[in-house]
């Protein structure tokens, strides 16, 4: 059989299938639709794991180079939306290393609210940037874990059927 060179893709077309770097790819009977489809999925999946991955890493590197220090949870607060949301939000008031008292309003709304009134939790926050804090509990796991969850489950989807549509 005759082998032709396609200049498009710079490899070998042989028995209805393409070789390019060593991959053996099909040309024929492909379905466009579903490789977009997966694609889509297998590009949102690896998006989330990249987020959720930068979010663990920033966390991480908060905790084991940051200030930690104990602040004191002095109100809660409802995330102004239509229609209302029973889902709560604290804010809490510590001191920094410049002996300064801050007050941080968290952007974790959770149901039931996560801390109460009075309690005292741990905190670590920035040297240079006393705004940037990161709260104990949730605040620690939970983004990182719901990208994690979402980006593993999209992966899962799309890549295999993609890699199965281009290359088996």
């Amino acid at each position: 059989m005759s082998e032709l060179f396609s200049y498009r893709n710079f490899g070998v077309i042989k028995n209805g299938l393409h070789k390019a770097n060593g991959w053996r790819m099909k040309t024929s009977e492909i379905s466009w639709s579903w490789v977009i489809f997966s694609g889509v999925f297998s590009l949102v999946g690896l998006v989330c794991l990249g987020f959720a991955y930068y979010f663990w890493n920033k966390n991480r590197k908060l905790k084991s180079s940051g200030v930690e220090t104990t602040a004191l949870v002095i109100a809660h607060y409802k995330k102004p939306q239509i229609p209302p949301s029973t889902a709560k939000a604290v804010v809490i008031q510590y001191t920094d290393n410049h002996n300064q008292t801050r007050v941080y309003y968290s952007t974790l709304y959770t149901t039931p609210v996560q801390f109460q009134v009075g309690e005292t939790i741990r905190i670590w926050y920035q040297k240079g940037n006393p705004n940037e804090v990161l709260m104990e509990g949730k605040d620690e796991w939970l983004l990182p874990t719901v990208l994690g969850a979402f980006g593993v489950i999209f992966s899962l989807i799309g890549l295999p059927s993609l890699l199965k549509e281009l290359f088996f």
